[in-house]
């Protein structure tokens, strides 16, 4: 679908959702269920993910853990929407790659140190995009997608958040980078 395709796509969702806001209410349901000793298989409409630990952690590596689908998620979220967002504001886009690099402390999840959270500590998201546009058009695309996404919405704001930006420019190949600490 192309950026014209997307923005029309986006503004016709949001023309009927400004009429009709109960239409913007959603449920999805997936069903997990274990399968062997710790691989699961995750359910919805015709999409099976099956999910698993290592070896070395008890399970048979079978499919990608928990967090290696909830980091890929979270990649997919952002970099789609970056995508969805260039299309509504206009903004050149090429290409987009995000890095999620996740910093914790096993020992939380085992329950032996009472001090050290039970999940994530650091989030550090490295996002790369190539456009002609101008840096300021894709910072505020980046800033607009980094604010109304749901992916991010939905973790804990205990969560410390580092962004890293590149900008390549196709016409000059210069290249802008931004980094953002948030608390």
């Amino acid at each position: 679908m192309s950026a014209l395709d997307l923005h029309q796509l986006y503004e016709q969702r949001t023309r009927v959702l400004r009429r009709h806001p109960s239409l913007g209410k959603a449920s999805v349901r997936a069903s997990v269920a274990l399968v062997s000793p710790l691989a699961c298989e995750s359910r919805r409409a015709d999409h099976v993910t099956r999910v698993d630990l290592p070896v070395e952690e008890g399970g048979s590596g079978s499919g990608p853990t928990p967090g290696d689908l909830m980091r890929a998620s979270l990649g997919a979220c952002m970099a789609m929407s970056y995508r969805l967002w260039a299309a509504r504001l206009g903004v050149d886009v090429r290409t987009v790659e995000v890095d999620v690099t996740c910093e914790f402390d096993a020992r939380g999840q085992l329950g032996i140190a009472d001090d050290v959270p039970v999940g994530w500590e650091r989030l550090l998201l490295e996002v790369r995009i190539v456009t002609a546009s101008p840096p300021s058009e894709v910072r505020r695309v980046v800033e607009v997608a980094d604010r109304l996404s749901p992916m991010l919405a939905n973790l804990s704001p205990a969560i410390e958040r580092a962004h890293a930006l590149t900008i390549s420019r196709i016409e000059d190949t210069t290249t802008t980078t931004l980094t953002k600490e948030t608390p």
